[in-house]
């Protein structure tokens, strides 16, 4: 039984995709080269078995004797009927987030699979994968703003230009001197989308010998047009490092969290090396080597009230001078507010 299974797995690698076909005897022969001893009427009996049960994606072409066999060009691999629990919960969850994620291509053939994932999920209201797919999620920070989505045909064409490797031309929009400009770039080399605060942003190169890389809000291009040339492309291209501001210098810092601080409670670490101790007056003193990048600064600002920069001085002195610089704006906004009418 065991060799007989093993056998028709080696024949169904052996089948070729649509347009391509192979008979029975080519099957039967290639067979015999890979050592199954087995005859022409069992090859052509398990082809028709396996044909009627519809879970292998193949195809019979009776057009003309012998009947060709093959792959349909639009099996990929999964199994609608047969698909179970930890699928559908996979796709269910890819779902979520394909459309930044996968090129237009991939989802409309991923879109059957989708939709039997739901019903596989559903059919049971006690299905402790459906529980878990309706409780556990990924969510976008809660910015008290929302962004400008990207054009849908936009966003397909870079897309696209991606995943074939094609230069693209297009507008961009740019601040020059408190003006906005839409200028035009061609060629454009996409390297890369990555999704950052819920914003798809594109990586890439500009011309044929600029190295400089660049990262911009899909929602910021205008105009993509597909080149037919091939975009440039470079090995040393890290999806994880683009659309980043300078990674910054390492600091040794020192920061004097109040005990209701959320990093306190929550009891997370800005490094390796963290240590953390309360002090007399019940705050708590925490060091660490970090580094000094826009994303740390912003994130101590956030949370000014909770949090003193006791070191590096360069830092404290930043945020001595932002908090002059607030405290001088609010006095004179409520100097002007008060003010007697001449």
């Amino acid at each position: 039984m065991q060799a007989n299974i093993q056998r028709q797995l080696v024949m169904l690698e052996l089948i070729p995709t649509a347009p391509r076909r192979v008979t029975a005897n080519m099957l039967t022969d290639m067979l015999h080269n890979r050592g199954y001893e087995v005859g022409l009427r069992t090859v052509q009996r398990e082809l028709k078995a396996m044909y009627d049960m519809g879970l292998f994606g193949l195809a019979l072409d009776e057009r003309c004797k012998p009947f060709g066999w093959s792959i349909a060009a639009c099996w990929r691999g999964l199994n609608l009927t047969l698909m179970d629990q930890h699928m559908a919960l996979g796709l269910h969850i890819l779902k979520r987030n394909a459309q930044q994620l996968l090129p237009p291509e991939s989802i409309e053939q991923l879109t059957p699979y989708f939709e039997r994932a739901d019903q596989v999920l559903a059919n049971d209201p006690n299905n402790p994968w459906l529980y878990w797919a309706c409780r556990v999620a990924q969510l976008p920070e809660p910015y008290p703003f929302t962004y400008v989505e990207s054009d849908p045909e936009t966003l397909k064409t870079v897309q696209y230009a991606l995943l074939h490797k094609r230069q693209i031309a297009c507008q961009i929009e740019r601040v020059i001197k408190g003006k906005r400009y839409w200028i035009d770039y061609q060629p454009v080399n996409p390297e890369g989308i990555k999704i950052s605060d819920g914003v798809a942003l594109l990586a890439f190169t500009v011309g044929t010998t600029h190295v400089t890389r660049y990262a911009k809000p899909i929602n910021l291009l205008r105009n993509v047009r597909l080149l037919d040339s091939a975009a440039i492309t470079r090995d040393d291209f890290d999806i994880g490092r683009s659309a980043q501001a300078s990674e910054g210098a390492l600091i040794d810092i020192e920061l004097l969290f109040t005990p209701s601080a959320s990093f306190i409670l929550r009891g997370v670490r800005l490094s390796d090396n963290q240590t953390i101790e309360q002090v007399t007056d019940g705050r708590y003193l925490v060091k660490a080597t970090v580094k000094d990048t826009p994303k740390l600064r912003t994130w101590l600002w956030n949370i000014n009230d909770k949090v003193e920069v006791m070191a590096p001085i360069k830092l404290r002195s930043y945020f001595i001078g932002l908090i002059h610089k607030m405290n001088t704006r609010y006095q004179n906004a409520a100097t002007d507010l008060v003010a007697p009418v001449s």
